[in-house]
C-alpha cells in the first residue's frame, strides 16, 4: 500500500531520475525529441530504398517500433541499476526499495510519452490517417509496462549479486532489438525462422501496437491474451524474487 509519504517519495524519485537523464545537457529534454528523429531520418535514408515497396510510410513504421523497444530497453536498464545506484540512500533511510524501482519505471514511461507525441507528429506530417483502433493501443502498452516492472524487479536483485548481469543484459537487448522487427518487415524473414521472432514477447507487443495504431486492424485475441499472461508471469516472478532477497541484498551494501 502506498501512503502519502511513499507517494511523495515516489514523486521525488521520478523528478530526480528525469532530471538526471538530461543533467549537464544544453538541450536538456529536447534530446528526447531530437534523438529519435535523427535516428529515424538516418535509418529511413538507409532502409527505405530496400523496404519502400514492402512498407508504406517507412518512417512511421520504424518509429512506432523504435519507441516501444526504447522504452523496454531504457526501463529495464534503469530499474536493474536502481538499488545499486541508490544504496547510499537506502543505507540511511527506511524507504522501501521497490519505490525506487517504480520511480525508474515511471520516469522512463514519461520519456516514452514524449516519443509517442513525436510519433503522432510524424504521422500527421506523413499524412497517415489515425484508425479508430488506435485507442486500443493502450493494451500492448499496458502489457509492456507490466513486463518492464517484472523484469526490472528480477534484474535489480541479480545486479546486486552478479555485476556481469549489466553487460549480459546489454548484449541481450542488442540481440532483442534485431529480433523485434523494428526496422524491417517480418515478411523478409524466411518462414522457418518466424517461430524465433514469436519467441520474443517484445516483438508481439510491437506487432500489436502497429496493428492497432497504424493499420487499423485488431490482432488475434489470443496474441493479446498471451502478451498479458507473459507480462503477468514475469511480474509475479519478479515480485517473488524481490521479496525473497530484498533483505539479503542489504548485506551487499
Amino acid at each position: 500500500m502506498i501512503n502519502k509519504e511513499k507517494l511523495f517519495l515516489l514523486e521525488e524519485i521520478v523528478k530526480k531520475n528525469f532530471a538526471a537523464k538530461y543533467k549537464d545537457s544544453y538541450l536538456g529534454i529536447l534530446w528526447s525529441v531530437i534523438k529519435p528523429l535523427l535516428i529515424m531520418i538516418l535509418l529511413t535514408i538507409i532502409f527505405s530504398t530496400l523496404f519502400a515497396r514492402r512498407v508504406e510510410n517507412y518512417p512511421v513504421f520504424f518509429l512506432s517500433g523504435k519507441c516501444i523497444y526504447d522504452f523496454f530497453s531504457a526501463g529495464t536498464t534503469l530499474t536493474m541499476n536502481t538499488i545499486k545506484y541508490n544504496k547510499n540512500i537506502l543505507k540511511t533511510t527506511p524507504a522501501p526499495k521497490y519505490i525506487f524501482l517504480l520511480g525508474g519505471v515511471i520516469s522512463e514511461f514519461l520519456n516514452f510519452i514524449i516519443t509517442l507525441i513525436i510519433l503522432i507528429a510524424v504521422m500527421i506530417v506523413a499524412r497517415v490517417s489515425f484508425p479508430n483502433t488506435i485507442i486500443f493501443s493502450v493494451l500492448p502498452i499496458a502489457s509492456l509496462l507490466i513486463m518492464i516492472t517484472g523484469i526490472g524487479l528480477t534484474l535489480s536483485i541479480l545486479r546486486m549479486y552478479y555485476t556481469d548481469i549489466e553487460h549480459l543484459w546489454s548484449v541481450a537487448l542488442l540481440m532483442g532489438m534485431y529480433a523485434s522487427a523494428i526496422f524491417y518487415p517480418m515478411d523478409i524473414i524466411p518462414e522457418p525462422y518466424h517461430g524465433y521472432l514469436i519467441l520474443n514477447p517484445v516483438f508481439w507487443i510491437i506487432n500489436q501496437f502497429r496493428s492497432l495504431a497504424l493499420y487499423g486492424t485488431i490482432p488475434d485475441l489470443l496474441y493479446i491474451i498471451n502478451s498479458f499472461l507473459i507480462s503477468l508471469i514475469l511480474l509475479i516472478f519478479g515480485i517473488i524474487i524481490f521479496k525473497k532477497f530484498e533483505k539479503q541484498v542489504t548485506m551487499k551494501f
